[in-house]
């Protein structure tokens, strides 16, 4: 079995298709997890303000979709590379 040492030293077995370091590298960085899940949880929080705001229908109306649009974002977002 193949094992990797991670960033804590702690050991794990490595998945047999991935090559050694290569899938996180082939990822630009404005599309690895960690950017990607902070626009979704953005685009979440953004919904939420939306939906409780008493000043316009409009962004009230739209709340619903934002909110949404930013669950299945961080939903598939989770499954992407560090």
């Amino acid at each position: 079995m193949n094992l990797q040492v991670n960033r804590q030293g702690n050991r794990y077995p490595s998945h047999p298709r991935e090559p050694q370091g290569a899938a996180a590298s082939r990822w630009p960085k404005a599309l690895r997890r960690g950017p990607m899940e902070i626009l979704a949880t953005v685009l979440i929080s953004a919904g939420v303000l939306m939906l409780l705001q008493p000043f316009s229908l409009t962004l009230y109306g739209y709340s619903f979709v934002t909110t949404l649009i930013g669950v299945v974002m961080f939903t598939f977002v989770t499954k992407f590379p560090e």
